[in-house]
């Protein structure tokens, strides 16, 4: 009788005969057999944008907050201002999450039409409470600097040259330290060129199926990071089975945190950290044995 288990193997054991050798399995990484370890009891905590249901996304103290509560890793964006450099920003514009139409004086600012200069003028915690008065956009370099005391840094990629991002990943000694991601797969294609070393994330959406997976060999990635709504247990297996590590975004609730877990996910990225350290630290989010 035929399983279900030796059927996922057999397909698994086909697409890596099929596609080419340079191009066979998931990439890994010191820093992704690392992951796939903690993630072997648990799945790992992502905290997206930092602690961002009650701190204000993308900023020092989110971070922070993020550490505290115990994530393992936190994710946060980063885009790249006019004068090239990179900044920690979620959107194309500065409208939703700082104070640039008074201080600016116009609506809809993109963030590569100003200078780092201008940012710094910026209030990009007012919007969350009045106890976040004055928090600033950090530099990517700022972020890097707080996070990576505690954590690893999931670096997502929304905007900005790569040799801007490897050059300061050399400049800063982290290259084998955090993982890039993003949805633009061209982008991880040429990080990875320039930095072979980096571990890296394709984010997605699609059905995962042997055309995905060879684009996702394209870019070097050793972990899929993929919406919720859009992956199947079937799909997951499949991932596993060729070795990627596999992640879900972005996840809130007790009942979401535990249908993870079930179907052996690797990493859960959550507005909520606190929440999934305390369900896991008592036992109750725990991995399944499907890997």
């Amino acid at each position: 009788m035929i399983t279900y288990r030796t059927l996922t193997a057999a397909i698994a054991l086909l697409l890596s005969a099929v596609l080419p050798a340079q191009q066979g399995g998931a990439r890994t990484t010191a820093l992704l057999s690392k992951l796939g370890k903690l993630a072997s009891k648990a799945p790992i905590t992502v905290a997206h944008r930092g602690a961002s249901q009650e701190y204000p996304e993308n900023t020092l103290p989110a971070f922070r907050a993020a550490g505290q509560a115990g994530a393992t890793m936190i994710e946060l964006d980063f885009r790249q201002t006019s004068d090239g450099v990179l900044v920690c920003l979620h959107d194309r514009t500065l409208d939703r999450t700082t104070d640039c139409e008074g201080k600016l004086k116009r609506k809809k600012v993109n963030i590569d039409s100003v200078t780092l200069a201008d940012l710094r003028q910026l209030d990009a915690g007012i919007w969350k409470g009045r106890r976040f008065a004055g928090t600033r956009i950090p530099t990517l370099e700022e972020a890097l600097q707080v996070i990576q005391k505690d954590c690893t840094t999931m670096i997502e990629h929304k905007a900005g040259e790569p040799e801007v991002l490897v050059k300061l990943l050399r400049k800063l000694d982290l290259v084998g330290d955090v993982l890039v991601q993003s949805f633009d797969w061209e982008f991880l294609e040429r990080v990875h060129r320039l930095e072979p070393k980096l571990a890296i994330a394709a984010l997605g959406s699609k059905e995962i199926d042997s055309d995905l997976l060879q684009a996702v060999r394209r870019t070097g990635a050793g972990m899929l990071h993929w919406h919720s709504q859009r992956l199947t247990i079937e799909q997951v297996q499949l991932a596993h089975q060729l070795g990627y590590l596999v992640g879900v975004y972005t996840l809130n609730s007790d009942i979401e945190f535990l249908g993870a877990a079930a179907i052996a996910l690797d990493a859960i990225t959550t507005d909520r950290p606190d929440r999934l350290r305390t369900l896991t630290a008592r036992g109750i989010v725990k991995r399944a044995q499907g890997r």
